[in-house]
């Protein structure tokens, strides 16, 4: 990410011992935040740059997994401008799909006037689907739903749950460094280690050695831990994802914590999932896809 734009430094990357001082500030959110703090709190590797080294009025927030926050809308105009070039990926130099999100909401009319005829607007019900041709270069805007979970709604679905000849265990180190796919634990962890430390997962094994299906945190951030998901590609249909996510929504309901649940509303699949598991919408944001004009891969495509 580059921080200067025709030899002017407009955007300044903040150390690592000034992310703790961004805490605060940022729990004043009103948004699901918690892949943002978890960089904050040093529980996984991410950059953030911002207008003033200081005191930051705006900062730019890069979590490894490829989504971004942009805080703050009484920052420098400069630091705003020098957004543009890398939002637009000018410099060719972005390996895959970011996803973006803004706060506070005073933010979307200044990213209309920023990314101007570069920006498409997709419909609220529109799954994803990769760019065509057209829109290889542009920026489009979904929406990121926030959901809120219904124990009553939850606990009524389990109780029908089928899952008797189904074998779940915990998330070993191999199946950690095993397991591929757009939603993996090793997208959101430093290392197996940070993992067992700080998080969970939990995953349903075929023939007692395939992982079909597992279910993680991807995050957990005092008493809130949000559920990443992700079934193998032979899998999916099976319910096998509804039956380990129950494991881990279980796990939270014994140890005190809240379930959480982020998606992309282009992620029909995940929609519908959490709503089969007691969890309601209750917020929606834009959510940029910013291009990658340089596309080699198809990783993380589907908007966690």
């Amino acid at each position: 990410m580059p921080t200067k734009y025709k030899g002017v430094t407009l955007m300044i990357e903040l150390k690592k011992e000034k992310f703790r001082d961004l805490i605060p500030v940022l729990r004043t959110a009103e948004i699901n935040t918690l892949f943002a703090m978890s960089v904050l709190e040093g529980k996984v590797d991410g950059k953030i740059f911002a207008d003033d080294s200081v005191s930051p009025s705006s900062f730019y927030l890069k979590h490894p997994y490829g989504m971004d926050l942009l805080f703050g809308e009484h920052g420098k105009e400069d630091f705003y401008e020098g957004l543009r070039p890398h939002l637009l990926d000018f410099d060719k130099t972005r390996k895959r799909a970011e996803w973006l999100q803004v706060y506070p909401a005073a933010l979307y009319s200044k990213m209309d006037a920023l990314l101007e005829d570069s920006l498409r607007k997709k419909a609220p019900e529109e799954p994803y689907s990769d760019p065509s041709a057209v829109e290889a270069d542009k920026v489009l805007e979904y929406q990121r739903i926030n959901f809120i979970f219904q124990q009553k709604k939850y606990l009524t679905f389990q109780r029908n749950l089928l899952n008797e000849h189904q074998k779940i265990v915990s998330t070993t180190e191999n199946i950690f460094n095993q397991l591929a796919g757009n939603v993996a634990p090793k997208y959101f962890w430093n290392s197996f280690r940070d993992f067992e430390e700080y998080g969970i997962g939990f995953t349903l094994l075929l023939n007692d050695k395939i992982p079909a299906s597992t279910a993680f945190a991807s995050f957990v951030i005092e008493d809130k831990l949000e559920i990443g998901i992700e079934t193998a590609a032979d899998y999916r249909g099976s319910g096998f994802a509804a039956s380990v996510c129950a494991q881990l929504i279980d796990y939270c309901l014994e140890h005190g914590l809240e379930p959480v649940w982020s998606c992309s509303s282009g992620n029909i699949g995940s929609r519908k999932l959490a709503r089969k598991l007691g969890f309601e919408e209750c917020k929606r944001i834009p959510y940029y896809r910013l291009p990658f004009l340089y596309e080699t891969t198809r990783h993380f495509h589907r908007g966690y």
